[in-house]
C-alpha cells in the first residue's frame, strides 16, 4: 500500500485572499503537486485536514477542483479529513455525504485490493486543539473489530502525539490514553496526521504515526528559540507499507504561492506573549 500524505493546505473561497496576508494557498498546492510529475504506484491520496482555512463550500470546490483530476490520474481514491480549521458540516453537505457520528465526518474509505482508511474528525468548533467523543471511540472499536482484507490507516487531523513546541501544545489532541487502548492489538499499521505543519514521527497504542509538514507553510519548531514560527515552504510524504515498519519518505520544497521574493524570511513569527493571546482564544 503506498499512500501519497497531504496536510494543511487552507484554501480559502475567496481567490484574492491570502495566508497570513502573503501566501497564495491555491497556488501553493497546485505548485506542490506539479512538482510531483511522474510520481506513480499511488493507492490513496490522503488529505489529513485543514482543508479549508474559512470553511466555506467555495474553498471545498476549489480542493477537489484541484485534487479530484490530479488523484484520478494517479488511479487513487482521495480522502479527506476535517480538522480545525474546516467546518465538517459543509463539507458533508455540499461536497461528500458520509457515515458520521454526532455532528462529526469520521467514516471508513475502502481501497481496492481491501485496503481501508479510517477517518476520524478530531475537529471542536471554533476551536484550535482536537477532541474525539466517547462515541467517536466506540465508532472506531467496532469498525477495528471487523477485520479488512488489505491493509487498515487510520487518518486524523490533529496527532495523537505531544507537539513540539508551547503553541502545538496548547493546540493537541487530548484523550490519547483513550485513543491508545482503541489503537493497542488492532489492525492499524499507521496513523497519518497533520495540524502541526511540520514531519514529525512516533507511536500511539504501538501504532507507528507520522505527521505530514504543512503544503501552505512549514513550522520551525527547533529554529526559533522560544518563539514560535513557520517558513514558506511547503511540504509533502509518501508512505509505504508492506512488511515490518511503514517506511515514508517526506519532501519540503519552496513555496510556489508566496507573494515575497525573500523566501527566508518567516510566514509568521510569534513571542511568547503572542503565543499565550492565540491560546487564550483557542487553545483549551
Amino acid at each position: 500500500m503506498r499512500i501519497l500524505h497531504l496536510s494543511d493546505t487552507h484554501l480559502f473561497g475567496d481567490p484574492a485572499a491570502r495566508h497570513y496576508d502573503r501566501i497564495d494557498t491555491a497556488a501553493a498546492l497546485r505548485g506542490l503537486l506539479a512538482r510531483l510529475e511522474g510520481l506513480d504506484a499511488i493507492d490513496a491520496v490522503v488529505h489529513t485536514g485543514d482543508a479549508s482555512e474559512d470553511g466555506t463550500a467555495e474553498s471545498y470546490r476549489l480542493l477537489h477542483e484541484i485534487l479530484d483530476p490530479f488523484a484520478a490520474e494517479l488511479g487513487a481514491p482521495l480522502v479527506v479529513v476535517m480538522g480545525n480549521h474546516d467546518v465538517s458540516a459543509v463539507y458533508s453537505e455540499s461536497i461528500a455525504p458520509g457515515q458520521r457520528t454526532a455532528a462529526r465526518q469520521d467514516r471508513v474509505v475502502s481501497l481496492p485490493g481491501g485496503d481501508r482508511v479510517v477517518v476520524l474528525d478530531s475537529s471542536v468548533p471554533g476551536a484550535g486543539y482536537g477532541h474525539l467523543e466517547p462515541d467517536q471511540l466506540r465508532w472506531l472499536r467496532e469498525v477495528l473489530a471487523a477485520p479488512a482484507a488489505g491493509e487498515t490507516v487510520l487518518a486524523i487531523h490533529h496527532p495523537p502525539l505531544v507537539g513540539a513546541t508551547a503553541l502545538l501544545r496548547g493546540l493537541d489532541l487530548d484523550g490519547l490514553d483513550a485513543l491508545a487502548a482503541e489503537l493497542a492489538g488492532s489492525s492499524v499499521r499507521i496513523v497519518l496526521a497533520g495540524h502541526y505543519h511540520h514531519e514529525m514521527s512516533g507511536a500511539i497504542g504501538g501504532v507507528p504515526v507520522h505527521v505530514a509538514p504543512g503544503v501552505t507553510n512549514v513550522v520551525d519548531p527547533l529554529g526559533a528559540g522560544a518563539d514560535e514560527q513557520a517558513l514558506a515552504l511547503s511540504g509533502v510524504s509518501v508512505v509505504e507499507i508492506d512488511e515490518g515498519a511503514p517506511r515514508v519518505v517526506s519532501s519540503v520544497l519552496p513555496n510556489a504561492g508566496d507573494a515575497l521574493e525573500d523566501i527566508g524570511r518567516p510566514v509568521y513569527r510569534f513571542d511568547p506573549a503572542q503565543v499565550a493571546r492565540i491560546l487564550e482564544v483557542a487553545g483549551r
